[in-house]
This record gives structure tokens, sequence and C-alpha cells, in this order.
């Protein structure tokens, strides 16, 4: 009897620790994403886009409140421009930070490439940034995530077209 309860509370201490031992935060910190960091263009007068990127450390990303990971991020706002007209604009929120929620992108590094989520004309976008050297980067994926699509009675359709152009370089102003 006594061997048995040696036995059940080794098994419970076991149980405890694999349980609270899932439960703690983790952080990743992440070195990869200075190299993003600044002010890229593409473009002329006419057409271009503009990423402005800041790097903040030991940021919660996820909604779930069980969830206590923390990461470095980037945290982003865009400025695309066609035709001579502005398509989309948030740099001017650009000397705000991820808790103020003013950013348009928030990005994380994934062998070696940037992955950014965007939010352009009012829908999400993923996009791929390849590092070329201090001075370039190139957008090298603009596309729509995959998911469920639908309209409420009365709306008009998504147009869900980019306006983002895929295979530029970006130069760090």
């Amino acid at each position: 009897m006594k061997n048995i309860f040696y036995l059940l509370n080794i098994v419970l201490c076991f149980s405890f620790n694999s349980y609270y031992s899932q439960n703690v935060a983790q952080y990743r910190s992440d070195p990869d994403l200075d190299k993003f960091v600044g002010t890229w263009k593409w473009g002329n007068t006419t057409n271009g886009l503009i990423l402005i990127m800041k790097k903040e450390n030991n940021i919660k990303i996820s909604k779930n409140v069980n969830d206590n990971n923390k990461f470095d991020i980037i945290v982003g706002f865009h400025k695309l421009y066609k035709n001579g007209q502005v398509i989309d604009d948030s740099t001017m929120n650009s000397s705000t930070n991820f808790a103020d929620k003013k950013n348009s992108f928030t990005a994380l590094t994934q062998d070696n490439i940037l992955q950014l989520s965007m939010s352009h004309r009012n829908k999400a976008i993923r996009i791929k940034i390849d590092y070329i050297d201090s001075s370039h980067i190139k957008i090298v994926e603009v596309k729509n995530p995959e998911g469920a699509r639908f309209k409420l009675p009365g709306e008009n359709s998504t147009d869900w077209s980019i306006d983002i152009p895929q295979d530029i370089i970006l130069t760090k102003q």
C-alpha cells in the first residue's frame, strides 16, 4: 500500500509538472528582423510603394488569453500610389506602436523571409519579402490568403484585386 501511495505521488507530480510547463510563456527573440528595419521605397512620383518598418520586442500577438508567448515583430506602415493617386496610406501613424493598433502590417521572419500580414483596401493580404542586402529588399510574393469569403445581402461585392506589385525591389531611404 505504501508503494502504491509513493507511485501515485510520483505520477501526480509529473502530471502537474507537465501541465504547468506547457503553460509557461515563451519569448522568441529574432535578430533577423533588424535588417528589415527602416524606410523602403519603390517607384517614382506616379507609381510607388513606401514601407516603414519598426522592430518591437517582447510582443504578445495572440488574442488567446491562454497563449502568453511573446515575439520580436516588425510593425509597419505603408503608402501605395498609382497613376499619381494615393490608394492606401497609413504612414501618418508611423510614430505609433503595436499597442496603438494603427499599423497596417505586422511581420515575422521564417526561413530568412519576412512574412507580412497587411491590411490593404479593407482586406487582409500576405506578402513575402526577401532580404537582398543592406540597401535592398524584394517583394517575392503577394496574395490573398485562403478562407471563406461571403457578402451580406445588400453589400457590394468585395474587390479581391491587389494593387501592391510583386517582384519589385525596394531601396532603403
